[in-house]
């Protein structure tokens, strides 16, 4: 591995230097070489990926005290799940989509409906047969990453077509797709009138990163927006989202940056988030609340915002950290995020 990593280094530094967006590219080839040189450096020395050089914007002189303030690749991966592990944590609380939803339900944090649960060949939720209803529904794998088996499913008389792929499917033949999977089983939601123009169409999510100390002190560590464009899971814009709910240095993809939706030229920067002080009080009460979820140390919660208040969507133990910190977001170095982790650290930590 650490033979391999000088190579990979070479090969980052020069795919990414190709990604680098227009109004951040060199005019001259020495500019080039020196930004090359700088990359490189940085990717063998202190481990900073070329991806997250591009994306912090790096080369900007007085963006590098990053460097030492922001973590990279897997540190927060594997710091969150050492802490997780000696806090007794199961993840099977939070991957698992169905008890997730139950969890909420049982002290009555708003989170998306369950329609139902099917999982080993059978369907557990609801006790009856189902037959979907709705005309538009969503559907996700019961314990996946990353969206894992995402689909939208629109109603067309008496059948379903599949949003993006445009297959359709009777209720019975679509019951038994799911069946055959561990899936689970909601409501399409739709945004907030005032964030309809910042997607696609899509659910806008709102990620939230929530802390809690060893004394149950649940603090917010950052948050960010994801909105939808180009078409159905195509393209994703990462925006941070400051304390009062103002929409912050939105970015394509995370390395270019952006002012305005581009499939609606909606503005984006400084857009106010509506519900913004009752989302962040849902996460802290949710990560105060529920003894499952006061286990993890960190945890992401991803919100929706719909025209009746924010609703929970899911939480994740592994949340990752590039998103987090870019454009003018705060370094996670620079937020609640070390003392927190520091605070479990120093109480597990054998006496003498």
């Amino acid at each position: 591995m650490m033979l391999a990593w000088p190579v990979g280094a070479v090969w980052e530094t020069g795919r990414y230097l190709r990604r680098t967006p227009e109004a951040d590219r060199p005019a001259r080839l020495m500019g080039w070489a020196l930004r090359a040189g700088h990359m490189l450096a940085l990717a063998l020395v202190d481990n900073v990926p070329p991806r997250s050089y591009v994306a912090y914007r790096l080369h900007v002189p007085h963006r590098r005290f990053r460097i030492g303030a922001s973590f990279y690749g897997q540190e927060v991966q594997l710091l969150t799940s050492l802490l997780n592990r000696l806090n007794g944590a199961v993840e099977g609380d939070v991957q698992d989509k169905a008890r997730f939803a139950d969890l909420c339900h049982t002290r009555g944090l708003p989170c998306i409906p369950t329609l139902a649960v099917f999982q080993e060949e059978s369907q557990s939720i609801p006790s009856m047969p189902f037959l979907p209803g709705a005309p538009d529904i969503w559907v996700k794998d019961l314990a996946g990453y990353q969206g894992s088996g995402a689909a939208r499913w629109v109603r067309e008389g008496d059948a379903y077509r599949h949003a993006w792929q445009g297959d359709l499917c009777s209720l019975s033949e679509l019951v038994e797709q799911w069946r055959r999977h561990s899936c689970i089983i909601q409501p399409c939601l739709g945004n907030h009138p005032s964030l309809e123009a910042l997607s696609d169409g899509s659910l806008a999510v709102f990620r939230v990163i929530t802390g809690i100390d060893r004394a149950g002190h649940v603090v917010v560590v950052d948050a960010l927006a994801q909105f939808p464009c180009g078409g159905w899971g195509e393209q994703q814009i990462f925006a941070g989202v400051g304390a009062a709910g103002d929409i912050l240095s939105p970015h394509l993809w995370g390395l270019h940056p952006v002012t305005q939706h581009p499939d609606t030229g909606a503005n984006l920067v400084g857009v106010k988030v509506p519900f913004w002080p009752e989302a962040l009080n849902l996460v802290v009460r949710a990560h105060g609340e529920v003894p499952e979820f006061s286990r993890f140390v960190f945890l992401g919660w991803d919100v929706a915002l719909t025209a009746q208040g924010a609703l929970l969507i899911e939480t994740n133990a592994g949340w990752g950290g590039l998103n987090h910190q870019l454009g003018e977001g705060i370094p996670l170095g620079l937020t609640a995020l070390p003392g927190i982790a520091l605070d479990h650290l120093e109480g597990h930590a054998p006496c003498g």
